[in-house]
């Protein structure tokens, strides 16, 4: 009978970051893996996640694998599962379970400053496009039709100053109406999965965030070959298995150039550093290190510098947003305020 992957419920980097924390924990305790996910299922029990977690735990009890559970259950994100199949094959899933805990919990972080960051301007924005769009739509053409009924001709400076405010409110509607999607799709592009294509690809588009993609997978990069080579896996076998589990197809091209480059005679230092992955003084940090035989150190070093790198970058594009968005609304309160005050004038200016 062929097997069926479940598909569905999906996990918060919350929950995921809590579910590596709990795995960790069996696995340190010492209490047999499959009793462990059991008791670990049962906390699931009447949520929408139990038919993935009873599938978890069958998987679990037959294999005795916790790569193959999560592979099964199918509600799991690719870069945990690919991890947990390296840290089975290493024998370090502990280590692995804990970085990984540490590491949705780093991106649930990120998502809820954001939020945090946006949400209240955004909620202003919204209020002030309903309130242009009231005043355009009731407000202003009840002047229009009193200044008609005063007798005030169509091409009058009145009506040139009433047609200016519509024509203001318009365009401050269309303005806020863009700066809405905009703001929607900075908050999709956080709502992804860390390891989506997707994201990867907005994160592309953004200019500013460029840069903390690149980090983020140099990061990743350098974090898995210090945990393959302390394993005693070859460079290139590494190199593979790193390759499989990235999902941003630029940086898999970046690996598959490096590992390449590798098969044809040259040396890992001068390989990497012709990917461009990592930065000129950390290519040298990882030539001293290759020749020390010390490459897992560097390697775990250099991860530790690019999380770092990225903590500060994205606490920087956080920064900018807030106040980004307060100076816009005080710009469309500006023209909310003219929208209104010019017909008003002109009426003023009617009757004198």
């Amino acid at each position: 009978m062929e097997k069926k992957t479940l598909k569905g419920a999906r996990l918060s980097h919350e929950e995921l970051s809590v579910l590596c924390e709990q795995i960790a924990l069996i696995l340190r305790s010492g209490l047999p893996l499959h009793d462990g996910i059991e008791a670990l299922s049962g906390d699931y029990q009447g949520t929408r996640y139990e038919a993935h977690f009873q599938k978890l735990y069958a998987t679990v009890l037959e294999s005795g694998s916790v790569y193959n559970g999560l592979k099964e259950a199918g509600s799991f994100p690719p870069y945990m599962v690919e991890m947990t199949g390296i840290g089975e094959r290493t024998g370090d899933l502990q280590q692995v379970m804990e970085e990984l805990s540490a590491y949705y919990d780093r991106e649930a972080k990120i998502r809820r400053a954001i939020q945090n960051a946006i949400t209240y301007p955004l909620l202003l924005v919204v209020m002030m496009a309903a309130l242009i769009t009231v005043l355009i739509v009731q407000v202003l053409p009840i002047f229009e039709s009193v200044m008609r009924s005063m007798g005030i001709a169509a091409d009058s400076s009145s009506n040139v100053w009433m047609n200016v405010g519509i024509g203001l409110g318009r365009a401050v509607l269309i303005g806020t109406g863009i700066l809405i999607v905009l703001v929607f799709l900075f908050m999709l592009l956080f709502r992804f999965s860390a390891d989506s294509a997707s994201r990867s690809f907005l994160l592309r588009l953004i200019r500013p965030l460029q840069k903390l993609n690149s980090k983020l997978y140099a990061s990743r990069f350098a974090a898995n070959m210090a945990m393959m080579l302390k394993s005693g896996h070859p460079l290139d076998e590494s190199l593979t298995l790193i390759e499989n589990i990235i999902t941003d197809t630029t940086i898999k091209g970046t690996i598959h150039a490096c590992r390449e480059s590798m098969q044809a005679g040259t040396a890992f230092p001068e390989a990497v550093e012709k990917t461009g992955l990592f930065e000129k003084l950390h290519c040298r940090m990882i030539r001293v290190g290759f020749q020390a035989g010390q490459t897992d150190r560097v390697m775990n070093k250099l991860a530790d510098i690019y999380e770092e790198e990225m903590d500060d970058a994205i606490n920087r594009v956080v920064s900018i947003i807030e106040p980004s968005l307060v100076a816009l609304m005080s710009i469309i309160i500006g023209a909310i305020l003219l929208s209104v005050m010019l017909p008003l004038l002109s009426i003023m200016g009617g009757f004198a």
